[in-house]
């Protein structure tokens, strides 16, 4: 990889269907960008849970720290570029140590998906010059902004926590101080998923890893994902996966 090259290429073939897509972190020593025009994705920066969405450019400063926890049926493109690779290095957003996201909506989201688009072939093609223009272009749309609000942010850390089994609602409102109303609604207003949703997702992710260790038997799995009943953790892994725990084990 050449400092001086912008690297983009499609989501589309790579991130199909749901789960996790990286088990561990990873730091690209360029600024990382990625666009979704469809799906989700919950993305760990730092310590920083940001969840990305349709219609949204995320830009990460060199070499930060990244865990993709969670995705679902992403469509769109990811790439990464070095600065002295740009027309024009001085935007703000580049000055800044933390991670951007900006929306784009209706016509303007059609826009930026079609110039993505159009970025994956010109790396295809290597035209730099287009790449550096389009990329000059999207940077000029970005502006600082906040994160996700305090609460939804640490109650989804607290969730992907895999030193510790995911728990109730009830339990995590309880660790931050909230009632159990408030949290759902402060979750749902923020990720568009509600809380047991996310216990769910995390409930799932850990159950698959821990599936693939052969020596850990299933109702250990079960407990460990917080289901102690293996029979209910078995009806709720076929209705999440298609698979009973055993043939997910099995590859079958």
């Amino acid at each position: 990889m050449t400092n001086n090259t912008i690297h983009i290429h499609s989501l589309d073939s790579n991130i199909k269907g749901e789960g996790e897509l990286l088990m561990h972190h990873y730091k690209v020593p360029l600024y990382a960008f990625a666009y979704l025009m469809e799906g989700e994705a919950l993305v760990e920066i730092d310590g920083q849970n940001i969840l990305v969405g349709p219609g949204q450019f995320i830009l990460v400063p060199e070499s930060h720290s990244i865990l993709i926890r969670h995705f679902n049926n992403c469509k769109g493109v990811d790439g990464s570029f070095s600065l002295s690779a740009l027309k024009d290095a001085s935007y703000s957003v580049l000055r800044s140590d933390t991670p951007i996201v900006q929306s784009f909506w209706f016509d303007d989201a059609v826009f930026i998906g079609a110039l993505v688009k159009r970025m994956v072939i010109a790396s295809e093609d290597k035209d730099n010059a287009f790449l550096q223009s389009a990329l000059d272009l999207i940077l000029g749309q970005l502006r600082p902004k906040g994160g996700m609000a305090a609460v939804p942010e640490k109650f989804l850390q607290l969730v992907f926590d895999r030193e510790k089994q995911p728990l109730s609602v009830s339990e995590y409102a309880e660790m931050l101080h909230v009632t159990a109303n408030y949290l759902n609604r402060t979750v749902k207003s923020h990720t568009h998923r509600t809380a047991i949703d996310w216990i769910e997702i995390a409930r799932l992710n850990l159950a698959k890893k821990l599936l693939k260790d052969p020596s850990i038997p299933i109702v250990d799995v079960a407990s460990r994902a917080g289901l102690d009943d293996q029979s209910y953790f078995s009806r709720f892994f076929k209705k999440k996966t298609g698979m009973t725990p055993s043939q997910y084990r099995n590859g079958k």
